[in-house]
């Protein structure tokens, strides 16, 4: 299964000077796959992973969802302001209910999804909006697992949390990706988040698709073609590391790799000032 765009473009009427929120943007993402959509605020990041599931019809261009067998479910950005369910559980079950599953089917979804994000049992019938930040986005992503979807968007999936919340969500993604067999599309500015997670990264900058890569390939044409965004912070210090005569690879493929390479460098030191 795969979800490929040819050319989408999206503009905006806004009076005298319609905004292009996508320009021509052609990518293709393969059931399985971890992809980081990056780029700044206003890139056209969000308007995209509406179009991918299904949301809003592009001016231009052609969107398909190839060897379909699941649906490709969107988890919005600030699911507080989507509840509507006296409970968790109520909410979560409600997506499956409007599929005409049975109660069973309904109820071991339900359990299951719940199960998946490590949401506490005892939360299960409180009502979502008196939960935390952190647990009302495990209850999204829940409500989305529902759906058994074979495809999952991210919206700024890490806007509100904290240092622990973003990293507690970072493991729960990665062992859903991995048990769910998921693709997954995370969206988000924040490079260090993204690049822990995913292993292919697509970078928008004002509708644009200017790459689509490996985060060690962007880590070396980031300054040539998006000067203004980040790299995450562990290949920048490779990089640093390297420009400085360090023996390390500056753009190594994996996060494992990268990290792998300081501990190298660190044991290669201490052996060093042994001597």
């Amino acid at each position: 299964m795969e979800i490929k765009l040819e050319e989408i473009s999206v503009v905006y009427a806004r009076g005298e000077a319609p905004l292009k929120a996508l320009n021509k943007v052609s990518l293709t993402i393969r059931a399985g796959e971890a992809v980081a959509l990056f780029g700044p605020v206003g890139s056209g990041k969000s308007t995209l992973l509406q179009v991918m599931a299904g949301l809003l019809k592009p001016t231009a261009g052609r969107l398909s969802v190839c060897g379909q067998d699941g649906p490709v479910v969107l988890a919005i950005q600030e699911p507080q302001r989507g509840f509507f369910a006296a409970t968790v559980r109520e909410e979560v079950a409600f997506g499956p209910e409007n599929l005409d599953l049975d109660p069973a089917e309904i109820e071991a979804r339900g359990t299951g999804a719940l199960t998946a994000v490590g949401l506490a049992r005892e939360k299960w019938e409180a009502p979502p909006q008196r939960l935390s930040g952190g647990e009302q986005r495990r209850v999204a992503l829940a409500a989305a697992l529902a759906m058994k979807p074979r495809f999952l968007l991210l919206d700024e999936p890490t806007t509100g949390l904290d240092g622990p919340g973003e990293e507690a969500l970072r493991q729960t993604l990665q062992r859903i990706k991995t048990e769910w067999a998921l693709g997954l599309l995370v969206a988000s500015h924040d490079p260090d988040f993204l690049y822990m997670l995913t292993d292919r990264v697509l970078v928008l900058v004002g509708g644009e698709l200017r790459a689509d890569t490996t985060w060690g390939a962007w880590a070396q044409e980031a300054a040539a073609v998006a000067p203004d965004l980040q790299i995450p912070f562990l290949l920048g210090l490779l990089r640093r590391l390297a420009e400085a005569g360090a023996p390390v690879q500056a753009a190594p493929a994996t996060p494992a790799a990268a990290w792998e390479e300081l501990f190298r460098l660190r044991r290669e030191r201490e052996k060093g000032g042994a001597g």
